[in-house]
């Protein structure tokens, strides 16, 4: 079949050797890339696991010529490409898989191992136990990809499932050469050191090399001289992961819409003695049966003075008759992240001095929104924001001294989104926003119940409003992802209304 067909050929020196100069070229053409790529990538391995889904063991997840659900063979080739243009020339870059997290003082994995944003970025991976490098000559036509891959083991295999092989690592993840890390990887690294005048890599990757192979061939390298001090990795691919394709916005708006849902069902729930966290349990399962592999972040349900809890996690108070409960819950769905907040009463309306901090955060809200273009930056966003929340919080009658509105607005108007829900944190939030950069809008006010510069109808009342937002990568107009959840209080009202039936 197809498979043993590529086994033979990679068995064939000649006719490997031209499949890697092909792919040395491709790597840096996007329409090569097109061209080589197809839409048959992916289904190869009929009778063979990857690791992970692939099109013929998830028809469900994933359609032909997809590596990951949404992604195409195709997409991640070019991502690398992409970073074989920023690299100088004769450079290696090393990155590692994020390493598996346990249970303490057991064996047990966490559920749902997450990836290294950037490791998953540029391979589409989604397993731990992996190296790769991507490696540059004299320009980005001459790079080539290669993988570290974790021998084959039974043992490993009855514990813990299989895991990506040689084979597969070539033939499905594309790289150019594929390695079984092992005493032999230090070598190998070696080897494609030995011309390298740039060395890229974070210090994740020395972190996560538990068996030191490659912290070896780095160390070997640098005492005979053959390399430069190791740089920086993360900008280089943060840079290219700010700005979006359409199929990540695609699915960025995908996260967003199953999130949306996840509140409607912690709403529908909310009423007077219900506790906090089974509507955080609500939007768990409804995210969760739209297809997200896991919550973005720990939901943050509070009511009541939990509402004044940036990251308030006990979620272990009843909800009462008067008071607002404030909902931040984001879901992570084919690998890319929301983060929606929303405030609204435990039953009935608002009162009035809740309503009033309400309209002054949602006022804050529509005009960050308003301003966000491109050109403009987050910093810009946040400064626009203190200075609105500042006039507002003064006509409320809090008595509030020069430049002390930290007390009762301490966090940013915003952060970048993407594969991390505070994405991208090498890019600088005073970068002008720019096609395909998605991020947030979240004023708050929060209110101490015992603080005597508030007015007593203000005290105990939090109210933080979060939207998503992104720039269309091809026309640059910003569009509020997160717009089909209302804000407005009497659209608000209504949505309640309507959910409780």
């Amino acid at each position: 079949g197809l498979l043993a067909s590529n086994v033979a050929l990679a068995k064939n020196g000649a006719r490997r050797g031209r499949r890697m100069a092909m792919r040395r070229v491709a790597l840096a053409s996007a329409s090569a890339l097109a061209r080589r790529l197809g839409p048959s990538s992916g289904r190869w391995f009929s009778s063979m696991s990857v690791g992970q889904p692939s099109p013929s063991t998830h028809p469900h997840l994933m359609g032909v010529g997809e590596l990951t659900p949404g992604f195409s063979a195709r997409e991640y080739a070019e991502r690398r490409g992409h970073l074989a243009e920023k690299l100088p020339p004769r450079s290696v870059a090393l990155l590692a898989a994020a390493s598996p997290a346990h249970l303490p003082n057991t064996i047990i994995p966490y559920p749902a191992y997450r990836q290294d944003a950037d490791f998953a970025y540029l391979t589409g991976i989604l397993q731990p136990g992996c190296v790769a490098m991507v490696i540059k000559g004299s320009d980005a036509s001459d790079a080539t990809f290669l993988l570290f891959v974790p021998p084959k083991s039974a043992r490993e295999e009855t514990w813990n499932g299989a895991r990506v092989c040689v084979n597969a690592a070539t033939t499905y993840f594309g790289a150019d050469e594929a390695f079984d890390l092992g005493p032999g990887t230090t070598r190998e690294i070696l080897k494609r050191l030995a011309d390298a005048e740039n060395v890229f890599a974070d210090g994740e990757l020395l972190r996560r090399d538990q068996n030191r192979f490659v912290a070896a061939a780095l160390g070997t390298a640098g005492v005979a001289g053959g390399v430069a001090a190791i740089r920086p990795l993360r900008p280089l691919v943060h840079a290219l992961r700010w700005r979006k394709s359409r199929a990540e916005m695609d699915a960025m708006r995908a996260s967003v819409e199953a999130d949306i849902q996840g509140f409607h069902a912690a709403m529908r729930v909310s009423a007077p003695g219900v506790i906090e966290r089974d509507a955080a349990a609500e939007h768990e399962r409804a995210v969760k049966r739209l297809g997200a592999d896991r919550v973005a972040y720990p939901s943050v349900v509070g009511s009541g003075k939990g509402a004044l809890i940036i990251h308030y996690a006990a979620m272990d108070a009843l909800m009462r008759q008067g008071d607002v409960l404030l909902m931040d819950a984001g879901c992570e769905r084919s690998g890319y992240v929301s983060d929606i907040t929303r405030t609204w009463p435990v039953v009935g309306t608002f009162t009035n001095a809740q309503a009033d901090v309400y309209d002054a955060v949602l006022d804050c809200n529509r005009k960050c929104v308003a301003a966000a273009r491109v050109g403009t930056s987050l910093s810009d966003l946040h400064a626009l924001s203190v200075r609105l929340l500042t006039a507002s919080m003064r006509d409320l009658g809090v008595k509030l001294e020069v430049e002390k509105y930290a007390k009762y607005y301490p966090h940013s108007v915003g952060h970048w989104l993407g594969m991390d829900t505070h994405d991208t944190p090498s890019v600088s939030t005073s970068t002008p926003l720019a096609p395909g950069c998605a991020f947030t809008v979240e004023p708050g006010l929060y209110f101490p119940a015992d603080d005597d510069a508030v007015p007593k109808g203000l005290r105990g009342v939090g109210v933080r409003i979060e939207d998503n937002l992104a720039v269309d990568p091809e026309t640059g107009e910003v569009e509020v992802l997160s717009a089909n959840l209302p804000v407005g209080r009497g659209e608000q009202d209504a949505l309640l209304g309507k959910l409780r039936g």
